[in-house]
């Protein structure tokens, strides 16, 4: 008679099959059942790679933690590879579910010279510093491994197991040199005593059969204890195949229709499937381990720095008298109001409070000094601006109380999260700032912040599908079915299921189809590590005594633990954002210093300068920060502002949500419609935004007056609108009615202007930061509206790069009576270089020009003069960086003009020029080869130039045809002058956008371009009709129409023709 389990242990009972009858046996807790094979069930696993063990597991630590739970796992083991970037993540998701976290890693060991994996757990907290440290040590070494003679000095406080394939002891026992395994088993042994370990798995595998016998006989005979573990890579059987995939993209390899994995076993086994792979001796070595690791991760300590102070003297009264300082200086010797004292003290009672004294002063610190080495910096960036004491000590350049602003961060002192002040420095400069921070602070308390790139759907799908031998260009073709952005993006699944043409193409190719299921888990995963653009971590302790560190794709030193977990620690994460508008405000003030010779201060700038204003009310600011977009030049045009605050407010308004309030903010702005206030005591808080609540200060300062809410509690409400944190808001909102009832408004009354609390929950913007950067805005239009040379200069040297931006900047530089003269390789330098008056193109912006080429023929230049003509230039920079590909680019972009022969015959003649300046430099040939003189094609001529240039610069084409045609013909540019006119332009079509109308009829919107500028078009059906074979993407027409202007400018389409019909 034969007793058989069946074991679901989710349901917490087993099946006895007796003689056909099934009884159900209810098994207690602790699931300690006895099995012929072992007996006593494993508590936890012991080996799990998680996501973070990039291409190794497709584990992602939410999904884990609670798999786990489902199974009745008490413990899990994170080993990712060489790493800890998941630990915190782990350590949370334990907790959330009830499962008890056991910190550990797969690390490399430096032995022989060799490298060999061991697995490390920490068995107390001490244990986890030092595996943080051995992590550290890894990743930052030349080796990237620790050395054993090192490692041993951690021997106390973690666990060390052999218990990887690749490690020293399975290799040796694998190639049957098992004196040399037992050797090195008793170093361990020796080494690290009872906290040795032999690890097993068992994957029914053949090879790993014969390896473990041989392993536990081994252990045996030198008292090693014996473990096990399941190497756990994937959650599920059928998930196997997704790390295969991984593995054989990132080495290369394909695989084909015959594949199979070599096993699926390493998923995730609940403690009956482990008890039948393992005797009970193994088990339960294996849960003494699990129950001897007992780690807390510390999340409420400060690890803050200490700010260098002189002696004598506390950080606080340091802060306080800067504070002082800083005070009288903003008020140039004048009286200083009382309520800035008040405030100011107010502020620096919560910091000292709060124990963010040095925090302040390091911020200054690096404030000034990139102030006092001509290194621009933002005037305030987010909720910081709000604040007094970082304005006086210039951190920001934002007079809080002049602007009714709030630093919510002191309105709430039980909030003892980390101050968060953002700083913005001129891109080009930024390293610098991080440079003087990391020497002054020192380089083991200094860091930046790793981040993790994500494969995503179309990276997934080209790198799984290149391995199953899918062209890459139908790959590249398939991806295109995939939205990636915003709220349209779209999983991989979501595309084959809804998508027709999509899943056409998947379904021809038969293993695509196959490894989908691979592809929709492994497009979640992380790819690779990657730099976060602006955090900078300190912190008072070594960095590696708080956080396990990394080396990043630039060498830079990086926390493993994300900008998510990096505070929990107690780390001290700023932002030093690099902002390329300030870079090119730094270029316009140089600009102006040298070629006008006027030194400009922006902080004494007038902030209501007449020429600004009026440029910012004609729509006029193209190259001016976050004003650009059409739809913020046509709000411009209609809000005609006269203040910063009313830039700000622009900045608040447009955007999805406060945009319905623009017409409102508009016509009550100009009188044309009443300002009416939700209730008459909010008038103080909404009348300079027209009665319509626009900030999150004005939400809090309404909470107070209506509910009586202290300004912490009006911080919470404000953090569960920004948040959208629902339940939150529901309570909140009974305070609110209840506070207001008690300060004698009505009930509708009170649920109306929640109502429209609430309602801001979609859009709230913060004060501080619209008003931070509506000041950088109007500092550049202040510099466009008064320096416009200077201007186009630095603006032009920064979008070099950039064909769309090049063309719109030369054609409006063109309406301030700038030129811009052609490349000269003479003359022309890396940037657009100011000549009398005009710009000089720059080298560096012509196609094929790299640093190395433009560097090589400076050098020249300066070295031996300017250069003759061609064969002068040819000659003297043969061997010199120069290749043929740059020459032609050159020559395409005029640089070679100044010589007098045209492009076509320099192209034409270029290799007898070469040759010619070959036999020179070799046996001094003086007499040029005589040239063929060849006709230019000037249209060809235009287009090599926008080819190798990215705009045309001497000539438009359409300019050039303009010349040919005897009939009057408008510049684009004119067309604001002609509204209700009918007007005759000569078009290059850029959009044909064709719709039905009301009526069912086909109608289309255009726009086109000519020399001047673009325009858009409406054709109406009886027009489209008549005309649709000419309206075509990229066609050269001449239309005629009538100027309209209802939001923008537009043109009526009336008819249309061929340039050759005109």
């Amino acid at each position: 008679m034969q007793l058989f389990y069946i074991s679901i242990c989710w349901f917490d009972f087993n099946f006895i099959i007796f003689e056909n009858i099934f009884v159900i046996l209810l098994i207690k807790d602790d699931l300690a059942y006895n099995m012929e094979k072992g007996g006593g069930n494993m508590i936890g696993e012991l080996n799990i790679y998680s996501c973070y063990s990039f291409q190794n597991s497709t584990i992602l630590i939410q999904d884990l933690c609670k798999r786990a739970k489902e199974l009745h796992m008490e413990a899990l083991a994170l080993t990712d590879i060489n790493n800890m970037y998941g630990a915190i993540e782990f350590s949370n998701a334990c907790h959330h579910y009830d499962i008890k976290p056991i910190f550990g890693m797969q690390g490399d060991v430096l032995i022989d010279q060799e490298v060999y994996p061991f697995l490390f757990y920490a068995k107390d907290q001490i244990g986890y510093h030092d595996l943080m440290k051995i992590c550290s040590d890894i990743n930052l070494s030349e080796r990237k491994a620790i050395e054993l003679e090192r490692l041993s000095l951690y021997r106390e406080h973690l666990f060390i197991l052999s218990g990887c394939k690749e490690g020293i002891v399975e290799r040796l026992v694998l190639k049957e040199l098992e004196s040399e395994a037992l050797k090195y088993i008793a170093l361990f042994k020796k080494m690290f005593k009872d906290n040795y370990y032999i690890c097993i798995q068992d994957h029914h595998l053949k090879m790993q059969s014969f390896l473990n016998e041989r392993l536990k006989a081994l252990a045996t005979l030198q008292e090693v204890k014996v473990c096990a573990s399941n190497e756990v890579r994937y959650l599920y059987p059928q998930d196997a195949i997704a790390v295969d995939l991984m593995q054989a993209s990132i080495h290369g390899e394909k695989i084909d229709r015959n594949y199979k994995v070599q096993t699926n076993q390493m998923y995730l086994k609940d403690a009956y499937e482990m008890s039948l792979l393992f005797d009970r001796e193994i088990i339960e070595n294996t849960n003494d381990l699990l129950r001897r690791c007992n780690v807390t991760i510390e999340t409420n300590q400060m690890h803050l720095p200490h700010y260098p102070l002189p002696e004598n003297v506390t950080s606080q009264n340091y802060l306080q008298q800067l504070c002082i300082v800083g005070l009288k200086k903003r008020f140039k010797g004048k009286e200083v109001p009382r309520t800035y004292i008040e405030r100011l003290k107010k502020e620096l009672k919560v910091i000292a409070k709060m124990g963010f004294n040095d925090y302040f002063l390091i911020v200054f610190d690096y404030v000034r000094f990139a102030k006092t080495h001509d290194i621009q910096v933002g005037p305030g960036r987010g909720s910081a601006a709000g604040s007094l004491v970082s304005y006086v000590l210039g951190i920001t350049n934002i007079d809080p109380l002049k602007y009714d602003l709030l630093f919510e961060r002191f309105l709430n002192e039980e909030r003892v999260s980390m101050p968060d002040i953002d700083i913005d420095f001129q891109d080009d400069k930024r390293d610098e700032v991080v440079k003087y921070v990391t020497e002054k602070y020192g380089q083991e308390h200094v860091g930046q912040i790793v981040t993790f790139a994500t494969y995503g759907p179309k990276v997934a799908l080209r790198d799984l599908g290149k391995v199953v031998s899918v062209p890459l260009p139908k790959l590249e073709m398939m991806s295109k079915y995939i939205p990636t952005q915003g709220k349209n993006r779209k999983t991989v699944k979501e595309v084959y299921e809804s998508s027709y043409a999509f899943a056409s193409m998947v379904n021809q190719e038969e293993m695509l189809r196959k490894i989908l299921p691979a592809i929709y888990l492994v497009e979640h995963l992380p790819r690779n590590i990657s730099m976060h653009a602006a955090g900078v971590v300190l912190s008072g302790d070594c960095l590696n005594e708080v956080v396990p560190l990394t080396k990043g794709p630039n060498q830079n030193v990086l926390t493993q633990y994300s900008k998510n977990y990096i505070e929990s620690v107690g780390l001290l994460k700023m932002d030093f954002l690099g902002l390329k508008n300030l870079t090119v405000i730094s270029d316009i003030l140089k600009n102006i210093e040298k070629y006008e010779g006027v030194h400009l201060n922006l902080n004494t700038i007038p902030l209501n300068d007449e020429k600004t204003f009026k440029m910012l009310s004609n729509g006029d600011t193209l190259g001016v920060f976050q004003l650009e977009s059409p739809g913020m030049k046509n709000l411009f045009r209609k809000l005609k502002p006269s203040s910063i605050e009313d830039i700000g407010a622009a900045n608040a308004l447009y955007r999805p949500g406060p945009m319905s309030q623009i017409p409102h903010y508009i016509a009550r702005k100009f009188h044309q419609e009443k300002v009416e206030y939700p209730h008459d005591d909010l008038k103080d808080i909404l009348k300079s935004t027209y009665g319509i609540i626009i900030y999150q200060e004005q939400l809090m300062q309404v909470a107070q007056k209506i509910a009586g809410f202290s300004l912490a509690k009006a911080d919470i409400l404000r953090q569960a609108t920004s948040k959208k944190t629902l339940g939150l808001m529901e309570s909140m909102k009974e305070e609110f009615i209840s506070g207001a009832l008690k300060n004698g408004y009505e009930k509708n009354q009170a649920e109306y202007i929640f109502g429209l609390i609430e309602k801001f929950a979609d859009y709230g913007f913060n004060k501080a930061h619209a008003i931070a950067y509506g000041l950088i805005g109007y500092q550049l239009a202040y510099l466009k509206a008064n320096y416009p040379l200077s201007f186009y200069g630095a603006i032009l040297s920064n979008e070099q790069n950039s064909d769309v931006h090049k063309m719109e900047y030369i054609a409006e530089a063109k309406k301030y009576q700038i030129r811009i003269l052609p490349p000269s390789i003479n003359y022309s330098e890396h940037y657009f270089k100011q000549v009398e008056g005009d710009l000089r193109f720059s080298l560096l912006a012509i196609k094929n020009v790299g640093q190395a080429g433009y560097l090589a023929i400076v050098e020249e230049r300066q070295k031996n003069g300017l250069f003759k003509d061609i064969f002068d230039f040819v000659s003297r920079m043969e061997g010199k960086k120069i290749t043929s590909l740059m020459l032609e680019s050159l020559i395409d972009a005029g640089a070679f003009d100044e010589f007098g022969l045209n492009r076509a015959t320099l192209k034409a003649n270029l290799e007898k020029i070469t040759e010619y300046a070959h036999l020179k430099n070799m046996i001094g040939i003086d007499e040029p080869p005589i040239l063929e003189i060849i006709k230019e094609n000037k249209m060809v001529r235009l287009e090599l130039e926008k080819k190798a240039i990215g705009v045309y610069l001497t000539q438009h084409p359409l300019a050039y045809m303009k010349q040919k045609i005897n009939q009057p013909i408008l510049a684009v540019a004119n067309l604001n002058e002609y509204v209700s006119k009918n007007v005759r332009v000569l078009l290059s079509l850029l959009r044909v956008k064709v719709i039905v109308d009301k009526k069912g009829n086909e109608m289309c919107f255009i726009e086109g371009f000519d020399e001047t500028g673009n325009v858009e078009g409406v054709v109406f059906s009886s027009t489209y009709q008549r005309y649709k074979t000419l309206l075509e993407k990229n066609k050269i027409v001449c239309i005629e129409g009538k100027m309209n202007y209802r939001d923008k400018l537009s043109l009526v389409v009336q008819n249309v023709k061929e340039v050759n019909e005109v």
